[in-house]
């Protein structure tokens, strides 16, 4: 449960965004999120797409759908196309308002089996994409709770930048009561997070704290703050006088990767030679600035995109003086886009990637491609292999969808499909958290400290 927002999707698919067919959407469109082509490229796609005239008719629109698909998903024989469409034709024909009709585009493009693609309908009043409100919203802590029966909410997680962080609060405290009331009573997250956000939402109040075998009395006053803005900010510290931890919770946002970097100095500078980067809930998002993290790690290629059987592009990262550069590179060399992490740091030392279930696309990337090339282990959970890049499309009647358009794979033609294999299974749970133990930080520590290394040679 996020005590800042709304509760994180467990299966929301982030977008590593590219463009592949149409040039013109294709520099726009890199590691923006949902974007979209010019109007001029848009007209041209349509007329490609339907042939011409278009009288705004959900069938036609379906049709139109359909076609994009069929010429442009990554994969041409995914599915039998023709029974795939004949299955939803009907349904979205007859549609008796757009509502209805955007429900059948949804199951279609779901029915791809990606968890990529996505229809978005039309955006109410405007022809372009609302982008997430990220603005203030109620008064929260900024904290990521588990619970653990019979003692209360487990901080999974502290927002920077938050109420939380401003009052001391760190992972593995476990907030017992609030104002005085136990919390362990409550029969789950939710009901325990409930009482919580009633009291804050009272005003000032007072958190009882057990952290390890001490108790402590936090004051704390929530705030409207937009936490969905600080919510995929990488922040790290030292475990312990050797051993850095850097999490970087999303590359959804510009300047995440330049972020990471400053952390990464800061901590060499506080002492780390080892480190732990967690990718935990990590859900993805672009893949310009999940390049120029590893930048701090490795050079070079490391990932090809593949479509319809042959490569599109390449994802490389390469140093510049102090810089870091992150580039899609075409077949034949032509630079497509690029993102530059000005003073940006290195790292030799040994890392070991900390993976969840719910590390997804861009944050399974970063993990394969440091594992690929034999720069770090992993610990944690296996992942899903959802690791395809994804293109916006707007058809004539301004429905819009995105689309898996390239599947990603190592440099060496290792398949990422499988996902995330980690050296070493292990799971946080939130009992053991509450008694201070996190399983796959221990375990990635124990790694650290057992296992010589090289750079740029496999363990």
């Amino acid at each position: 449960m996020v005590n800042g927002g709304a509760p994180a999707a467990r299966r929301l698919r982030a977008r590593c965004c590219l463009a592949r067919v149409v040039m013109a959407a294709l520099v726009a469109a890199l590691f923006g999120g949902a974007v979209f082509g010019s109007a001029w490229a848009q007209a041209e796609a349509a007329e490609a797409v339907v042939g011409g005239a278009f009288e705004g008719t959900f069938e036609r629109t379906f049709d139109a759908a359909v076609a994009l698909v069929r010429a442009h998903y990554w994969d041409a024989d995914h599915l039998a196309w023709d029974l795939w469409a004949a299955e939803h034709r009907e349904a979205a024909a007859s549609a008796p308002d757009r509502a209805a009709f955007d429900a059948v585009m949804r199951r279609l493009l779901r029915a791809l089996g990606d968890d990529h693609s996505t229809w978005l309908g039309v955006s109410a009043g405007t022809d372009r994409i609302t982008p997430t409100d990220v603005g203030p919203g109620p008064p929260r802590l900024g904290v990521q709770f588990g619970f653990a029966p019979g003692r209360g909410l487990v901080v999974e997680r502290v927002y920077p930048s938050s109420p939380a962080a401003a009052a001391g609060l760190r992972r593995a405290d476990v907030v017992v009561a609030v104002g005085g009331a136990p919390l362990g009573g409550f029969g789950s997250v939710f009901e325990a997070d409930g009482a919580l956000r009633r009291a804050l939402e009272a005003g000032p109040a007072t958190l009882t704290v057990e952290r390890r075998r001490v108790r402590l009395e936090v004051e704390v006053v929530a705030e409207r703050v937009p936490f969905a803005a600080i919510a995929g900010a990488p922040y790290g510290h030292m475990l312990d006088e050797r051993t850095g931890y850097l999490a970087v919770p999303s590359f959804n946002e510009e300047g995440v990767a330049a972020s990471a970097h400053a952390a990464l100095a800061a901590l060499a500078e506080a002492g780390a030679v080892t480190l732990v980067l967690d990718l935990r809930g990590n859900l993805g998002g672009r893949l310009l600035e999940a390049g120029a993290l590893l930048g701090a790690f490795l050079e070079g290629t490391w990932a090809d995109a593949v479509a319809r059987g042959a490569s599109a592009w390449t994802a490389q990262v390469v140093r510049e003086g102090d810089a870091v550069v992150s580039r899609l590179v075409a077949e034949g060399g032509a630079v497509m886009a690029q993102g530059v992490v000005p003073a940006a740091a290195v790292w030799r030392g040994p890392v070991v990637v900390v993976v969840g279930s719910e590390t997804v696309s861009a944050g399974e990337l970063v993990a394969l491609a440091l594992q690929d090339r034999g720069r770090a282990r992993v610990v944690g959970e296996p992942t899903a292999g959802n690791v395809e890049a994804v293109q916006g499309f707007t058809l004539p009647d301004g429905s819009r969808l995105l689309l898996a358009v390239a599947d990603l794979r190592g440099p060496n033609g290792l398949s990422f499909a499988a996902g995330v294999v980690p050296d070493v299974v292990s799971r946080a749970e939130p009992d053991d958290l509450a008694r201070g133990r996190d399983a796959p930080v221990g375990e990635a520590r124990r790694l650290l400290g057992a296992l010589p290394f090289t750079p740029d040679r496999r363990f």
